[in-house]
């Protein structure tokens, strides 16, 4: 459906601002989390594999997550469901360096607290990107304009994380570099809860959990179009998350260019942030489909580059290139998932399009740390480029992303087939 809205008062931006707020607060939260733990385990163990299997670890219980929590996130509601995954995700990343006080901390402890805190991410995240339609009803916003500046607002986290963390790790060094992204995860709760009226949303109407998420699930499979949408992002993610958390990372150390590390992650996520905003203002003359399999295409190129293993300035170029590149594919994913999901089912239909678009992810991770161990970061990034190039081709010629073209820019109230509850 599309309608017109009149401009809104200064006080519908409030909500705008929280949502973008409270994203790259948890973001950065969960960035600093993300280098870090890898990098302390490398640091410690000089194993590729075991910074690979750290970062599995923390990506592989998203799944799970993200289905049971998709169907949770339509029971109890998108503004509770996000404030409680902030808090919960606060308390787990803070075990971790309590853990480490008391009863110390080996590598399988360690594995189990970052699983336990993964668990809380994904449904934290879908709860935010549910609210971004109903945000921008409220504010008069394009859709896809909020969801490029959501993108954006994850950008800025991807920006922070990194380089809050080089500098924590060189400040506080272990584990307590943690405790910042403790109090960032409280800071986004709180943002939530202050500037989201809980009447923003409708209310969630009882169902029978489980066949919540079997729902979920289903609309996914049978739905061409998501269908497609979901396979070119489980093919991308197999091949890029190994890229930050193993294969660059083992290349720094391994030449001594370990501060480097930041630089270059912060260069992508600059690249990601413009890219995002060149989308959102420009979205309505692009084509989705070939927004997508464009950047895809573009972003295999530039990081299989790396396998040339040029010097850190040209590493810097090519991460801001790939950003930019990359930065329109969220939105446009996130786009087409919205539209197409009636309203009462967004929340199960996003955890679900997480989860199984991550699925596999962690067998890459899983699978890039041996391949670097044994022939060295160059085969690493060559199959990163090559895996980021197969999900342009899926792109390209699934069927259920033919009927693509350009977006409406007006829209930003969803599909809203099936029956609703009105708060």
């Amino acid at each position: 459906m599309i309608t017109t809205a009149p401009r809104p008062p200064r006080r519908a931006a409030i909500p705008l601002a929280g949502v973008l707020g409270s994203t790259a607060l948890s973001i950065t939260a969960n960035s600093i989390v993300a280098v870090a733990v890898p990098w302390l385990v490398l640091e410690r163990t000089g194993s590729a594999a075991l910074a690979g299997l750290a970062g599995a670890a923390a990506i592989a219980p998203i799944a799970f997550s993200a289905v049971f929590g998709g169907a949770l996130i339509d029971r109890i509601g998108r503004r509770r469901s996000s404030i409680v995954a902030d808090v919960l995700s606060a308390l787990a990343v803070a075990a971790i360096p309590l853990a480490e006080l008391t009863v110390g901390l080996g590598i399988p402890l360690l594995l189990v607290l970052v699983a336990l805190g993964a668990v809380f991410d994904s449904p934290g995240a879908a709860a935010r990107e549910s609210l971004r339609p109903d945000v921008a009803r409220h504010a008069g916003v394009p859709l896809t304009r909020l969801n490029a500046w959501g993108e954006a607002a994850e950008g800025i986290g991807y920006l922070a994380g990194p380089g809050l963390a080089g500098v924590l790790l060189i400040v506080i060094g272990g584990f307590g570099t943690l405790w910042t992204s403790v109090v960032l995860f409280g800071l986004a709760a709180i943002l939530t809860a202050v500037t989201i009226p809980r009447h923003l949303a409708p209310r969630p109407r009882p169902e029978p959990y489980l066949r919540s998420v079997v729902e979920g699930l289903r609309y996914v499979l049978r739905d061409p179009t998501l269908r497609a949408v979901t396979l070119t992002a489980a093919v991308l993610w197999v091949f890029v998350l190994p890229f930050e958390t193993v294969v660059l990372n083992a290349h720094l150390q391994a030449t001594g260019q370990a501060a480097a590390f930041g630089i270059i992650l912060a260069a992508y996520a600059a690249g990601g942030i413009a890219g995002a905003l060149v989308y959102g203002a420009f979205a309505n003359r692009l084509s989705s489909r070939a927004t997508l399999a464009g950047g895809l295409a573009a972003a295999g190129l530039l990081l299989g580059a790396f396998a040339l293993l040029p010097p850190v300035w040209v590493m810097v170029a090519l991460a801001l290139l790939a950003g930019v590149v990359t930065g329109p594919i969220n939105p446009v994913c996130s786009l087409i998932i919205q539209t197409r999901t009636p309203e009462r089912l967004r929340g199960r239909v996003i955890g679900s399009y997480t989860a199984l678009s991550l699925a596999a992810g962690p067998l890459g991770l899983l699978a890039v740390g041996p391949l670097v161990d044994a022939y060295g970061p160059a085969i690493g990034f060559t199959v990163i480029g090559v895996g980021c190039l197969l999900a342009a081709a899926v792109a390209a010629v699934a069927r259920g992303l033919r009927g693509l073209g350009r977006p409406d820019p007006g829209e930003h109230v969803l599909a809203s087939s099936g029956p609703t509850s009105s708060s």
